[in-house]
């Protein structure tokens, strides 16, 4: 929980439901002086260093809202266990997922707290008027993302979405424009109780600058990265990353490598040839109706392969699930966070064995046509 001028200092620390969300909220941390490492286990947030804040990722979007609830139950305990404070939960800015029982657990775990709650980001359209969430103006429910594969959002009443978690100490916060979301934070601070902010990623940005007596230990420059190439992987289902991938692709000349669910080794090969030729290559999940589980895993093995053989340095994933089971396959057990290229866009530095990696994700909704192109750029800088 956030806390006021006047008690002892504390290591804090955040959670987020997906990795993306997690490395969205790292910018406003990093921003505000912090080093932020993001824990993909439990194990790497115990072996993090203490100059360093964590943020958690429970990998719980397209969970079951028992499990989600339970693992940030967990999480919430760990912290507590490591005398740390939780300043921070971050959810999808279109309320997908179990994004009420995660907020019941929260609620459970911390009694003593007043909850900030609000899913706005107003910088990429998502705004809250009257307790309604909309997209461009739009009730979210009458967006895409009612139909989205895996976590539809068929309310968009906030309050009645929540149901009975929105409870007594949780605070609702309409918020149209980045001032309202400083006047929210600023109200629940006037209140002098112990306090803790769950919402988008914007919200995070608010709390990093309200949070008293934070340690400023920005994180060490980066020596550089190996020569090599550039890996692109489109894993999210969301129909802008075509848009984005297209776009590249045409204004630099790069093919595309369909990753088929049945057959992903043949993607890497294509992949492998086209990095030894243009060092270049841009992987895509097929555009095929199948589960999204079985997608997943092929889409992750093609990109760990080639990753793997290729000894490439900088990659670029969009899908927060897909970014996650990547760091997986390969070994890679936290991120260490370097900079936001553009907002929902991350740069991160791993380690998988002994080589280092730049990698750069993004949620699947975010962007406009040219992301892909800019996150090439920019790998290809560092």
């Amino acid at each position: 929980m956030s806390r006021e001028p006047g008690s002892a200092p504390q290591r804090e620390y955040f959670i987020a439901d997906d990795l993306s969300g997690a490395l969205d909220a790292a910018s406003a941390f990093h921003a505000a002086g912090q080093a932020v490492r993001i824990a993909l286990s439990t194990d790497a947030w115990r072996q993090s260093a203490p100059t360093e804040m964590i943020g958690f990722t429970t990998e719980t979007r397209n969970a079951a809202p028992a499990a989600a609830a339970a693992a940030v139950a967990d999480a919430i305990a760990l912290g507590r266990a490591r005398g740390e404070r939780l300043v921070f939960k971050k959810i999808d800015s279109t309320l997908r997922g179990p994004v009420a029982a995660e907020l019941a657990a929260l609620a459970e775990a911390l009694p003593e707290a007043r909850i900030l709650f609000t899913p706005a980001n107003p910088r990429v359209g998502r705004t809250v008027r009257d307790g309604v969430l909309l997209v461009h103006g739009v009730p979210v429910a009458q967006t895409d993302f009612a139909r989205d594969p895996v976590s539809p959002v068929t309310e968009s009443f906030i309050r009645r979405l929540l149901g009975a978690a929105a409870g007594p100490r949780v605070d609702l916060a309409d918020a149209v424009d980045e001032t309202d979301l400083e006047a929210a934070v600023a109200r629940i601070r006037r209140a002098g109780e112990p306090w803790v902010a769950v919402g988008s990623g914007a919200l995070a940005w608010p709390v990093a600058r309200a949070r008293a007596d934070a340690q400023r230990l920005a994180a060490s420059p980066s020596a550089g990265f190996p020569a090599g190439g550039v890996l692109l992987v489109g894993g999210s289902a969301h129909p802008g990353n075509r848009v984005q991938a297209a776009q590249l692709a045409q204004a630099a000349g790069i093919a595309v490598c369909e990753v088929r669910v049945a057959e992903p080794e043949a993607a890497v090969r294509t992949a492998l040839e086209g990095l030894r030729r243009a060092g270049t290559a841009m992987l895509q999940v097929e555009d095929l109706r199948t589960e999204s589980d079985r997608a997943l895993r092929a889409v992750t093995r093609a990109a760990g392969a080639v990753i793997r053989e290729s000894g490439v340095a900088r990659v670029f994933v969009t899908g927060g699930e897909t970014a996650f089971a990547i760091c997986r396959a390969l070994g890679i057990s936290s991120l260490l966070f370097r900079a936001e290229i553009e907002p929902g866009l991350t740069l991160s530095e791993a380690a998988t064995g002994a080589r280092r990696l730049a990698l750069a994700i993004k949620p699947g909704g975010f962007g406009d046509a040219g992301t892909w192109r800019r996150a090439w750029e920019a790998l290809r800088k560092v």
